[in-house]
This record gives C-alpha cells, structure tokens and sequence, in this order.
C-alpha cells in the first residue's frame, strides 16, 4: 500500500479498534496496524479523529451542588422569564403607543388630503370661471378691435372726403378769383366808356 493511499477514515477505523481493544492510539501503532503510511499523514489524520472522538466527559457534581446549581438556574429562568415578560410588555405598550401615534398621524395625513383635495377643487372653478372670463374679454377685445377697425376705415373714408371737399373748396376759392378778377376788369372797362345820353322815357309824359 503507498503513502499516498492512506484516508482518514482508515486512520479512523484503525485508531477506533486500537481504542476499543483498550491499547494506546499511537501515530506508530496505527502504522503498524496498518503496515504502510506517512507518518506525517498518519498523525494529520489521528489529531482530527481525537478532535471527534476524544471529548472531555462531563464531570459528576454532588447532590448538593447539583440541587443548588437546578435551583440557581430555575430562579435564573425565572428572572430572565419575568425580565423578558417586562421587555415584553414594554415593547407592546411602546407598539401600542406608536401605532396610536401612527393613526392619529394618518387621520391627520387624510383630513390634509381631504382639505387638499377641496383646495383642489375650489381651484378647478376657480381656473374654470377665470376660463371663462378670460374668453369673454377676448371676445370683447375682437369686438373692440373689430369696432377700432370700422372706426378707422370710417376715419379714413372721412378723411378722403374732407381731403376731395379741401380740393373742391380750393377749386371753388380759384374760380371765384377769376370771377372776381373778371368783374374787376368789366367794371373797369364800364367805367372807362363816356357817359352817352340820357335815354328817352318810352312813354310820354302827361299833361295838366
């Protein structure tokens, strides 16, 4: 058999029957036993088989020690019973504190939600009749416009007509200008001829 060969459980086998037949496990004796190995592998496998095997046994206590050591853990368990009961009751009643304070928290959070939601509604009419009146000011302000554009074009009609009775006008001033200036000139022509004369009554005068 070579070295290599050699597993735990056949060093655990061999020192189980060594210890079972009351003779000392020795790295030599479970070589012997069996008739190959590394001593090295061999005791590497041995520490790990005392690791299972070898345990301390408990020790026997007295009566009186045991009777005393039951009691001293029964009023051990007792007290950490009673502490963990407290520990207990502390942790309900903070729970219950908590979630008292959680539901207050969350009536508190729905009432804000429910005066959110009016706010919200309150402003939905508000932008609704903002809405509204805003159309009606654009209408008015089409209308307006609309009469500012008649205004104007009325203006401006009003504007050629003054601006056709301003060249009448000028026209008329001009004509009678040259009227006038024609019955300067008659007038002057009139006055320029001799006086002739006097022209005879077509009817004869009566007599007495």
């Amino acid at each position: 058999m070579s070295r290599s060969g050699i597993t735990p459980e056949q060093v655990f086998a061999v020192a189980s029957d060594l210890r079972d037949r009351g003779q000392t496990v020795t790295v030599q004796a479970v070589r012997q036993a069996l008739g190959a190995g590394s001593f090295t592998t061999i005791a590497q496998h041995l520490r790990a088989w005392r690791a299972h095997t070898e345990a301390p046994a408990p020790m026997a206590l007295p009566p009186a020690i045991a009777a005393a050591a039951t009691q001293a853990l029964t009023a051990m368990w007792t007290a950490a019973g009673t502490l963990a009961r407290q520990e207990i009751d502390a942790v309900r009643a903070q729970a219950a504190t908590e979630k008292q304070a959680a539901q207050a928290a969350v009536e508190e959070a729905l009432q804000e939600v429910a005066r959110l939601e009016a706010r919200v509604r309150e402003t939905q009419v508000t932008l609704r009749d903002q809405a509204c009146a805003i159309e009606q000011w654009r209408a008015q302000g089409a209308a307006c416009e609309a009469a500012q554009a008649a205004c104007r074009a009325t203006i401006t009609e009003r504007d050629a007509r003054i601006t056709e009775l301003k060249a009448d006008l000028a026209q008329a001033h001009e004509r009678h200008a040259q009227k006038a200036a024609e019955c300067g000139r008659l007038l002057g022509v009139l006055a320029a001829q001799p006086p002739g004369p006097a022209p005879s009554s077509p009817h004869p005068a009566p007599t007495s």
